[in-house]
């Protein structure tokens, strides 16, 4: 079973993209190991947790607590534990990182790279990019495969494949970037074409190093060629089963853009989960998406996504027209890397999708 726990909702940083409401409220380490019996109860081999704020790294010592937790519980049940955190990185320290290698936490690092200073400050509006560098270093050294987590805005669009390449000279091999979907973000005509772009820059930049012993993979486009050549529609969660994720009192929600919305409230973690209303949730996720009928990019596209539609429209099946025109861009583009990678020969990419007519 899986859970995203939302540890706190305080965050040390004000990013000029972040959407969330931050205050003190965090889970209590009662809650965190009630979550930890719950999950194990469904009698699952492998477990996860996806560790979540606000900033998580705030809350180290209910981390700590958790996971030595849930080790102990998985060693009685004959299970695993694995975790996933994505963290602003300020608060990492070797120690941490020693304890994460222990106990399989995936740390990601969000950086913008040389937009850093420009989007993610402190609370005070200090910069954080020289903080950031000896972190980076950490990271890299015990999880060589940490992703980068990156985010444009309108305004800094044209920076973001150089933003990326510099992430990549940095060491990180894997690198996601994401757009400001807020709707006030101001995305329009000119910084759509700019985007267009910037993800034209970056394919040339990863096929040129796609082979290298250290390779660049994008993740926006090796997400969407394996969908495509492994024959997976892009139908991301199976809202409520695959992933609920857990407020800081207990209360679990299909997804975290549902977080705090009593319609979609499905039990807690004491009392267990609501099937009934579980399985409510999760059919009416799967009602279409009308508007997007008869597009060629319908099975590869986001617009399934109900908790991001929910979260830009209000409504699961209401597709906003920016994510609409990212996806128009982007798969186009990832299409052209693989065709580019299969004519080359490549043999990472052989490999990895297996589409190698020889092997």
């Amino acid at each position: 079973m899986n859970f995203t726990l939302h540890l706190t909702e305080n965050c040390n940083l004000n990013c000029r993209y972040c959407y969330e409401t931050h205050s003190s409220v965090c889970m209590t380490e009662a809650t965190a190991k009630r979550a930890v019996d719950l999950a194990l109860s469904y009698g699952h081999k492998a477990n996860g947790f996806s560790l979540f704020g606000g900033e998580p790294m705030l809350e180290r010592p209910l981390i700590e607590t958790l996971c030595c937790y849930a080790a102990q519980k998985a060693r009685e049940t004959g299970t695993t534990v694995q975790y996933k955190m994505t963290t602003n990185g300020t608060l990492l320290d070797e120690p941490f990182l020693r304890f994460a290698n222990e106990h399989d936490i995936s740390v990601a690092l969000s950086h913008d790279g040389l937009l850093q200073d420009v989007q993610r400050v402190t609370r005070d509006g200090r910069p954080t990019a020289e903080q950031l560098e000896p972190v980076i270093d950490l990271i890299l050294r015990y999880q060589p495969n940490a992703v980068a987590m990156q985010t444009v805005m309108p305004s800094t669009v044209g920076r973001m494949a150089e933003s990326v390449e510099w992430l990549y000279r940095r060491g990180f091999s894997r690198i996601n970037t994401a757009i400001d979907y807020r709707p006030d973000a101001g995305w329009d005509d000119a910084s759509m074409a700019e985007l267009q772009k910037q993800y034209q820059r970056i394919a040339k930049l990863s096929e040129a190093h796609f082979d290298d012993a250290r390779p660049l993979l994008y993740l926006n486009f090796v997400s969407k060629i394996a969908a495509y050549l492994n024959d997976r529609p892009c139908i991301e969660c199976k809202l409520g089963m695959r992933q609920p994720s857990v407020a800081p009192d207990g209360s679990i929600y299909p997804c975290n853009q549902f977080l705090n919305l009593p319609a979609y409230r499905m039990g807690d973690v004491f009392e267990g989960i609501d099937t009934e209303k579980q399985k409510q949730i999760f059919l009416a996720s799967l009602a279409p998406e009308t508007e997007c009928d008869g597009c060629a990019i319908a099975d590869r596209c986001r617009h399934h996504c109900a908790c991001l539609n929910f979260s830009l429209t209000g409504d699961m099946h209401q597709v906003a027209p920016v994510q609409c025109e990212h996806e128009r861009i982007l798969i186009p583009i990832a299409d052209d890397l693989a065709a580019h990678l299969y004519e080359r020969r490549s043999e990472r990419f052989l490999r990895y999708y297996g589409t190698d007519p020889d092997a």
